[in-house]
């Protein structure tokens, strides 16, 4: 299996953010089905159509972060409160364990709860598809590079990516304040210190 498919046991994603205001000219987020996709794309782990074992994406809709998880033709999408787009850096981590809860936090504080699919929404390994990038987690922009209109991508900062194979936040919590490190629940690490 590839290290960063997430899905198959509980899981966090975080990573610091920076939008600068009207850069992201999505709509607001709605809560519900796959809603997230007509956001700015953040991060993309779509499966073209319903997918084999599920799929989960991330987006900014109207300035708010907009969680989606699939399974099967179950999806659903939670919607954050806190608008981001106020040119400051921001933390922020979604969580979703198997039972299908999902959170999203804000510089620590749950900001939007909910409920999706239940069960592995890994990316089957060996899996036959006639969209080559289906398998990927891409960031920044919808993975399939359609209709940019209608699935746009993100402008804005991204810093200190960690997808993890645990639930690391359960409640508030303060936001670490240096570079991530990884341990036995990371599995995968980006510092995003390549430059552009």
């Amino acid at each position: 299996p590839v290290p960063a498919d997430i899905g198959g046991e509980d899981f966090t994603l975080e990573w610091w953010m920076k939008v600068v205001p009207a850069e992201n000219a999505a709509p607001d987020c709605t809560p519900g089905g796959d809603n997230w996709f007509y956001g700015n794309t953040v991060f993309d782990r779509d499966v073209f159509g319903e997918g084999d074992l599920g799929d989960y994406g991330l987006s900014l809709a109207g300035g708010r972060i907009a969680f989606g998880v699939g399974r099967g033709s179950t999806r659903e999408t939670i919607c954050g409160a806190t608008d981001l787009q106020d040119g400051a850096w921001h933390h922020i981590a979604v969580t979703r364990n198997l039972t299908g809860e999902m959170r999203v936090f804000v510089d620590g504080q749950i900001d939007g709860t909910g409920t999706g699919p239940a069960g592995d929404i890994r990316y089957r390994d060996g899996r036959t598809t006639s969209y080559p990038n289906d398998p990927y987690l891409v960031i920044g922009a919808e993975k399939n590079d359609l209709n940019n209109a209608l699935y746009p991508s993100f402008s804005g900062w991204l810093d200190e990516i960690r997808l993890s194979n645990s639930l690391r936040y359960t409640a508030d919590f303060s936001p670490p304040l240096s570079r991530f490190t990884a341990d036995v629940n990371t599995v995968a690490l980006y510092h995003m210190d390549e430059g552009f």
